[in-house]
């Protein structure tokens, strides 16, 4: 039998050319660029009896840049996952996903990320999840699921007076739960059916925007009622596909005037195994998402509640030659923000990355890449405030065993 453990490390050197995420025109806070390397640790383990099966992983990142503060980020993501199948019919499922780290596109997992400029202190992201699915027949699956993601920032006090922290912003408990019918209609097609019920309750105490009257972090809270269709479809051994579309209903009752509005909701996404060790995933996803921007408040006396995001993205990994693969992965997010006086106002944030991997033997292997990230917003003063541009390369080299 295959050994359970795997264990990996990954050491790189890099050059980025705005580490701090800068906006792009402020002379107040020029861009800066440094040298750095990283270090990147990592383990799983795989346990797999007759009805049960158990996967833990950790990787922990450090980079350390080459400037005068000895600045340095580091992450620990943290994960378990456990299927377990009571009988033909009946099966169940848990997982568990920590991560700490001062990169939102880290932090904020498999998520729309809510904000996109690093933070120089530590965040958590905490996401427990369990369900399970029971066969009513031959062809219809009942699936229900319960997830629970809770975010803290560590920034509780802003470096700009009379301004509202991270914490203040965007510590909160995103709570949903989702009720699915599954119709094997024909052969690999599956029809969907689907009802989830999401509550956004923000967590701090603190205020984020100053009146009078004071207007506090749960003012953003939220209800939201998605009903969707939609289908799996494994089309070939190679092309499968699923999507889900309809609309969610959203309620803020905690807002200083109430609202509520409908809205399109859309999850899809295609896989395409065109050849050996070579795949390529387009997706989409449209649904209200949390945002670090919050006012001044507009004509009904609301800050900005949250914005409406449409992301797209673009995964492909390619055997070119031999031992030598390449990666490339974009993402396009749009965000439209709802409420205060921008409201309708958006931003749009962009990555581009693209990574070249030479294999030498199973256990060693060399790779190349580069990354590139631009966020430009319509948010007044934007162009001094939050625009920014970011490009990075490394070179590294990763062994596992």
């Amino acid at each position: 039998m295959a050994k359970p453990w795997t264990v990996a490390a990954t050491l790189r050197g890099f050059y980025d050319d705005n580490y701090a995420t800068a906006p792009n025109d402020n002379p107040a806070l020029p861009k800066k660029g440094e040298y750095g390397y990283e270090l990147s640790p990592q383990g799983s383990f795989n346990y797999t009896p007759e009805q049960t099966s158990l996967n833990v992983n950790y990787v922990y990142d450090l980079k350390k840049y080459f400037d005068a503060r000895g600045t340095a980020d580091q992450s620990h993501i943290f994960n378990v996952n456990v299927n377990h199948t009571i009988s033909e019919a009946y099966n169940m499922h848990a997982g568990e996903s920590f991560i700490y780290s001062q990169d939102p596109q880290i932090y904020s997992g498999t998520e729309l990320p809510a904000d996109f400029t690093r933070s120089a202190l530590d965040n958590i992201h905490n996401d427990a999840s369990i369900g399970g699915s029971a066969e009513l027949s031959k062809t219809l699956t009942l699936k229900a699921s319960y997830d629970n993601n809770l975010y803290a920032y560590r920034q509780l006090y802003s470096p700009i007076p009379g301004t509202a922290s991270l914490s203040a912003l965007l510590d909160r408990m995103d709570q949903l739960a989702s009720l699915t019918l599954d119709w094997q209609m024909m052969g690999d097609l599956h029809g969907l059916l689907g009802y989830q019920y999401e509550h956004v309750g923000y967590t701090s105490p603190q205020v984020i925007i100053y009146g009078p009257p004071n207007i506090y972090s749960n003012a953003r809270n939220s209800d939201s009622h998605f009903f969707f269709i939609g289908a799996d479809e494994k089309f070939t051994d190679q092309l499968s596909g699923s999507i889900r579309a309809g609309a969610q209903y959203i309620e803020y009752d905690n807002a200083p005037t109430h609202v509520n509005s409908t809205d399109p909701y859309v999850d899809a996404s295609l896989t395409w195994l065109y050849m050996a060790n070579s795949s390529l995933t387009v997706g989409a996803k449209h649904q209200h998402n949390a945002t670090d921007v919050v006012g001044p408040v507009g004509a009904n006396g609301n800050p900005v509640l949250d914005d409406e995001a449409t992301a797209g993205y673009v995964n492909l990994t390619q055997t070119i030659a031999g031992a030598l693969t390449g990666s490339l992965l974009a993402q396009w997010q749009h965000s439209e923000f709802d409420g205060g006086n921008i409201d309708g106002k958006s931003e749009d944030f962009m990555i581009f990355g693209v990574n070249l991997n030479y294999r030498f033997n199973p256990y060693f292997s060399a790779e190349a890449g580069y990354n590139w990230n631009k966020l430009v917003s319509e948010v007044p003063n934007a162009d001094l405030e939050r625009d920014y541009t970011r490009n990075q390369v490394y070179l590294g080299v990763k062994g596992e065993y």
